[in-house]
């Protein structure tokens, strides 16, 4: 058990890779069982950081205006898988007026806690997203986390996670449970425990501990 980290408190928000998808538990449940911490979940499926009115899970701006005023140690969270979608596929709004959101986001979470430690988390490579969209997605998140003071917890670009690999694809994501538990052979973009263990779980861990004082 890590000292830094027990009894430390997070607030989670984004979308399903964030909460679990079909399942009620993802890697930050996971990490926060592992390393001691008091967990409260905020992500919801579907969830994006632009406005898509036709997004399930509305914004993730939302959630953390409905979250309590009272200020977590860490505060983690994930965004723009689904955005991909509502740029690429469905012209929802484009690259800018992602980034002003995320900006809106940002400054949002800044204020309501400012003695919070932010932490973002870069999905996986996804095969089930247009890869230049990825890409666009990730220059200005990145910026947008170096302007704010946010860290980042980059599975991304820390790890060989990539479900453009059909084989990473089937082994490592689920879409359906399998008695009550992910399954595998899923679309590339839901992390089963295979690959919350493997890839995320490591990774972030490594980052809150990096940022956790003794």
């Amino acid at each position: 058990m890590d000292n830094g980290l027990v009894g430390r408190s997070v607030y989670a928000f984004g979308d399903s890779i964030v909460y679990g998808h079909l399942f009620p538990r993802g890697f930050v449940d996971i990490v926060a069982e592992r390393r001691g911490m008091t967990l409260t979940k905020f992500a919801r499926n579907g969830a994006t950081i632009g406005a898509d009115a036709h997004a399930t899970g509305g914004q993730i701006l939302a959630q953390v205006e409905e979250a309590p005023a009272i200020a977590p140690d860490f505060v983690l969270f994930d965004g723009g898988t689904n955005d991909a979608q509502s740029i690429f596929r469905d012209q929802r709004y484009d690259v800018g007026a992602y980034a002003e959101a995320l900006e809106k986001t940002l400054h949002t979470m800044k204020r309501k806690w400012p003695t919070a430690r932010l932490v973002y988390v870069a999905a996986h490579k996804l095969g089930s997203r247009d890869w230049e969209t990825q890409v666009a997605l990730r220059e200005v998140t990145l910026q947008a986390c170096h302007t704010w003071d946010v860290a980042i917890a980059d599975v991304f670009g820390d790890t060989m996670f990539d479900t453009r690999d059909d084989a990473q694809r089937a082994k490592y994501t689920f879409d359906g449970l399998v008695n009550g538990f992910p399954g595998t052979d899923g679309s590339g973009t839901h992390p089963n425990m295979a690959g919350i263990t493997t890839f995320y779980v490591p990774v972030v861990s490594a980052r809150l501990k990096q940022m956790s004082p003794r």
